[in-house]
Formats: structure tokens, C-alpha cells, sequence
């Protein structure tokens, strides 16, 4: 008699986690879209989108980490994009121009729409995948906070090292940027 092994099937993605890897991968392509449109930034997108695509594979894997990955990603470039700077108001503000005018101005700018709807959608799936799980814990608030934590200084040293120039939009947080 011959035992027979199963193999254990990899989990496959529900419905959030499937939407916030689609989130992670559409802003992916709007990196690459603004990389192609100014060479200045090839390299930081370059690196600025592996996060992104990490978070994209582990929350298809439905995994904690994946899940505080796009949280703490989609946030910090939401939070930083939306705040620091005028970038995502100016989006918008060109998508209203597209649809009263049938013309944009800028397109550089209004690229920003469709990267804060996929932060967004990224942040916000990747919260909907982590809730559904049944292995939460009380330790988990405190990895959600290291993961933020170490998506904003990975993004900042990016900034830091490879364009330097978009370091002041973070003066009101220290001075001397």
C-alpha cells in the first residue's frame, strides 16, 4: 500500500487582497509612467516601487506583513504627496480640467489623481485583508507602527540619496532638510 503526500495549496488571495495587489501594481505603472515622462526620477521610482510590489505579493499570500506593508506604503506616499505638497490637490485639479475642457495642461500633474486613488485603494484593501484574518493580535498595533516607521525612512533615504531636491517638503518636520 503506497502512502500518498499531499501538498499543501498556497492560499489564494480573497477579494481585498486581490484588489490591494491590483492597487500596488496600477501605482507601479504610474511610477514608471512619470520615470518615462522625466528621467531625473528614473532611478528613485525605480527603488520607490519595490515596496509596492512586495506588498502586492505577500497580500495575495494573505500575509500580516503584506498587509502592514500597504498600509504603512499607500499611507506615507498618500500622507506625503497629499500634505507636503500640492501634488495631489494639482491632480485632481486636472481631472476636473479634462472633463469641463476636454485638455490637459499638465499631465505631469495630473498623473498625481490616479496615484492617490491606487495609495488609497492600496492602504485601504490591504486594511480590509488584514481585518478579515482570524490570528490578529495585540502586537500587531506595534508592527504596524514599525512598519511605518521603516516605510518612511526607506522612502526618505531614497529621497535623500537619489533627489535630494524634493528633500523640503519635510522642513516643518526638521530644519535643517
Amino acid at each position: 500500500m503506497t502512502t500518498t503526500h499531499t501538498v499543501p495549496q498556497p492560499k489564494i488571495g480573497t477579494v481585498p487582497d486581490v484588489l490591494a495587489a491590483a492597487c500596488a501594481i496600477g501605482f507601479i505603472v504610474v511610477l514608471a509612467i512619470a520615470a518615462y515622462w522625466d528621467s531625473s526620477i528614473r532611478v528613485l521610482h525605480l527603488f520607490e516601487a519595490i515596496p509596492y510590489g512586495v506588498a502586492a505579493a505577500l497580500c495575495l499570500q494573505q500575509s500580516k506583513a503584506g498587509y502592514m506593508l500597504g498600509v504603512a506604503s499607500g499611507s506615507f506616499w498618500l500622507w506625503m504627496a497629499g500634505t507636503l505638497t500640492t501634488f495631489v490637490r494639482n491632480g485632481f485639479e486636472r481631472v476636473v480640467m479634462l472633463i469641463q475642457t476636454g485638455q490637459v495642461d499638465r499631465w505631469d500633474q495630473f498623473i498625481a489623481a490616479p496615484a492617490a486613488l491606487t495609495t488609497a485603494g492600496l492602504a485601504l484593501c490591504s486594511l480590509w485583508g488584514y481585518t478579515r484574518l482570524g490570528s490578529k493580535s495585540a502586537r500587531d498595533a506595534l508592527s504596524f507602527v514599525w512598519a511605518l516607521t521603516a516605510v518612511a525612512g526607506y522612502f526618505i533615504i531614497l529621497i535623500w540619496l537619489l533627489a535630494p531636491q524634493y528633500l523640503g517638503m519635510f522642513t516643518r518636520y526638521w530644519p535643517s532638510a
